[in-house]
């Protein structure tokens, strides 16, 4: 099932799973209540904190409603990329962008973040495919070479991962602003990000923006579980949801 907006964001509850190797699955101990849910930290308006944002708000309404509290856990980004659920073992869940599936994993896919690349009016760059971006002052997001796949992960690996004028950063208003401030002539970022900072620097729209729609795949965001019972359960959870319109309050909240 696929819900789309005009600021391209698609809510996805259709099963995404992987096979569940026996034996490794770890399931939850009898009468617990309270599930550990990690969140990946400056996310706004996904995560704004541990314990509000899109993401949060989303998944605690979920397990609500099949009987479980949540206790919600915040992680920078790159502990997020590499399997926070083997790295903490009290965690039951986590919302994220694994950047390789596991086996014994179960992941129900809930939303896809449309990535762009986006410079100011202003500069009048050129920048039809990702192979423009060469030359240019860039700032992405964390471990965006792996995460925006091809071409861009070969541009990456090849001329970008080494150059001076490429960075990486976690904190996504900084990014922003860095644009604003030219201060770096491209930053690489999710389209609903990009609405939220423009409006919170008081733009309307994406006026003055240039926004380059060069990545042809989008970034999966999953719920993540060992439990394969318990993420089919949230997959039913979510479409319902969908269904009642609760997903569309959520968002209206921070938009």
């Amino acid at each position: 099932m696929k819900v789309m907006n005009p600021g391209r964001r698609r809510w996805l509850v259709a099963g995404s799973a992987v096979a569940l190797v026996n034996g490794l699955a770890r399931a939850l101990p009898a009468g617990s209540r309270t599930l550990s849910v990690g969140f990946v930290t400056d996310l706004i308006p996904f995560v704004i904190d541990k314990d509000r944002g899109v993401f949060p708000d989303l998944t605690r309404e979920a397990l609500q409603r099949l009987g479980y509290a949540m206790r919600a856990v915040a992680f920078p980004s790159r502990q997020f990329d590499f399997d926070p659920l083997s790295r903490f073992a009290d965690l039951d869940l986590f919302v994220g962008t694994p950047v390789e599936h596991r086996a014994d994993y179960r992941y129900a896919k809930v939303y896809e973040f449309s990535n762009v690349a986006v410079s100011l009016v202003s500069s009048r760059l050129k920048i039809d495919s990702v192979m423009d971006l060469r030359g240019k002052d860039i700032v992405a997001f964390n471990n965006a070479g792996p995460h925006l796949k091809q071409p861009f992960t070969a541009l990456y690996e090849r001329e970008l991962r080494h150059s001076p004028l490429y960075h990486e950063v976690e904190n996504h208003s900084a990014q922003f602003q860095m644009l604003l401030d030219r201060r770096t002539q491209v930053i690489i970022l999710d389209r609903t990000m990009v609405r939220y900072y423009a409006g919170q620097a008081g733009i309307k729209g994406e006026a003055g923006l240039a926004v380059h729609e060069i990545f042809p795949l989008t970034n999966a965001v999953y719920i993540v579980g060992r439990d394969a019972e318990l993420i089919r359960r949230i997959e039913d959870a979510m479409a319902s949801m969908m269904r009642d319109g609760s997903v569309r309050k959520v968002l209206a909240r921070y938009e």
